[in-house]
């Protein structure tokens, strides 16, 4: 899913159904299904996006359930503008085009 804060252009998550916190807590099964989900999505969103890079992150702070964080991103981007990034400092406008985009390359078929 496109995640609302619009952080950088393509930033999503990759959240898992059932509550649980961690990877780990997954069967080996689930685990495995979990990271063909991750690689789908983060491969259409370099592709969509142009970037060369994605910054993942897994925290669970503000709310408690598996999901990733995929923010594609400029290879050339520096320390402080990652940061920036993840602390929420940053924001692009929303492109309603851009999610029906992204929506038809991650949709199974």
């Amino acid at each position: 899913m496109l995640h609302d804060d619009w952080a950088v252009l393509g930033h999503a998550m990759v959240v898992w159904k059932s509550h649980v916190e961690n990877v780990s807590d997954l069967s080996e099964q689930d685990a495995a299904h979990l990271s063909q989900m991750h690689h789908t999505a983060e491969r259409a969103l370099l592709e969509a996006t142009g970037a060369q890079r994605a910054i993942l992150m897994k925290l669970g702070i503000a709310t408690p359930h598996l999901h990733l964080h995929i923010y594609p991103v400029r290879a050339s981007l520096d320390r402080a503008a990652v940061f920036a990034i993840i602390d929420g400092k940053t924001r692009v406008a929303r492109d309603e085009e851009f999610v029906e985009h992204i929506r038809a390359l991650i949709s199974p078929t």
